[in-house]
């Protein structure tokens, strides 16, 4: 008889716990039925019952713990490091782009750490990871990093419009998101725990390539933070490892170690690339998709129109941070699928019935070296209905 993990590893209920007691007192010629609810025999069952059942639970959880598939939490954490060496990557700070507009005549010389943004929004905050140099009537890009880690920080594009650190007359957006991640949830760290084997292998199989650009750190230890990977063959002995992070591209330049995109060739070419195999990490081409939509939706959803538009967005924020680079494959090219992005809007908020999408017009075709980041969101319209007994 085979027996599975779970069948191994259920605890017993307190419930299940008495039973087994007064069924062993029984065997044992006690009339068990002779005690009244509320008795001192009945009490010290009771929590005997509980005792036993706790130590039951964290017994199964010790036995799951055993297996990379059933550890969870901090078991699985301990697993994956112990078992291959593969550490959970924690929570990622938000980076991308800002853009500073001078529309007086000011000229502002700033440096790392300087200047503060705001998400007008959420309140996070964002700092120059760069010097910046801003002459009267000038517009500069200026790459931000969150004070914060995680997802709160994320901001969708338009939404870092304040500014903290005083410019008189200097406006300041984001055309692109700027995303940040949480921990490492179990489920992705399984999935790493198995791709470190591909870099095991003397093969060179592509989860290789995947699992060194993921682990890529700079020269403070800090990681990249890539999460997406594309590698591309040419057929004569070289590979093109693509890479992007949740907010879209990487910056710096392959074979300078001291640039995140030098650090990932780096990576590759220590762990992954395989005798008579020239590799070479580059960035993902960033292809900007704006969205515009119209949505109806039943007014049970508790919501005001502000707070649907912001839902929707967050939405599409998280779903564009996943998307493969060269996009998924129904036929020979990869495309970002229009329906995936209704479908997207439609299960944001369950009260959304109906989505109409008009940009972008149809699926957005992606090269294998292209990943799709989220553009600039527009509701054209939030119809909100109210149900009737024959429908809506």
């Amino acid at each position: 008889m085979t027996y599975s993990i779970d069948e191994l590893t259920t605890p017993l209920t307190r419930a299940e716990v008495e039973q087994r007691i007064y069924a062993a007192l029984a065997a044992r010629g006690v009339t068990v039925t002779a005690w009244k609810p509320g008795s001192v025999m009945r009490t010290m069952i009771a929590a005997s019952a509980i005792v036993m059942s706790a130590f039951s639970e964290l017994t199964a959880r010790a036995a799951r713990a055993g297996f990379a598939e059933t550890a969870e939490g901090p078991w699985l954490s301990l697993v994956a490091w112990h078992g291959r060496r593969v550490q959970r990557i924690e929570a990622t700070y938000a980076e991308g782009q800002i853009t500073l507009t001078n529309t007086g005549g000011g000229v502002y010389v700033l440096d790392v750490d300087d200047l503060i943004a705001a998400n007008a929004e959420s309140g996070k905050q964002y700092r120059n990871t760069e010097a910046v140099s801003l002459g009267a009537l000038e517009t500069a890009t200026v790459a931000v990093r969150a004070v914060e880690a995680g997802a709160a920080s994320t901001a969708a594009p338009g939404e870092i419009t304040a500014l903290v650190t005083p410019l008189l007359g200097v406006t300041v957006t984001n055309a692109a998101p700027v995303v940040g991640a949480d921990a490492e949830t179990d489920a992705e760290l399984r999935a790493r725990y198995d791709e470190r084997l591909g870099a095991l292998s003397p093969m060179g199989p592509w989860d290789a390539y995947t699992y060194a650009a993921r682990m890529a750190t700079r020269a403070d230890g800090s990681r990249v933070g890539v999460s997406r990977v594309r590698t591309v063959p040419d057929g004569a002995g070289g590979v093109t490892v693509y890479v992007a992070t949740a907010s879209g591209g990487v910056g710096g330049t392959a074979g300078d170690v001291g640039t995140d995109l030098g650090a990932i060739d780096e990576a590759i070419a220590q762990r992954a690339e395989p005798l008579a195999v020239t590799a070479v990490a580059a960035s993902a081409a960033v292809v900007a998709v704006p969205v515009t939509y119209k949505a109806w939706i039943l007014n049970t959803s508790g919501l005001t129109e502000t707070q649907i538009r912001e839902t929707i967005e967050d939405a599409l924020v998280a779903w564009f941070a996943v998307q493969p680079i060269g996009g998924h494959r129904a036929g020979v090219t990869g495309r970002l699928y229009h329906d995936a992005i209704r479908t997207v809007i439609g299960a944001s908020i369950p009260q959304i019935f109906h989505v109409e999408i008009t940009a972008p017009a149809g699926d957005v075709v992606l090269a294998a070296s292209e990943v799709a980041v989220l553009g600039a969101v527009t509701a054209t319209s939030i119809v909100q209905v109210s149900p009737t007994r024959e429908g809506v």
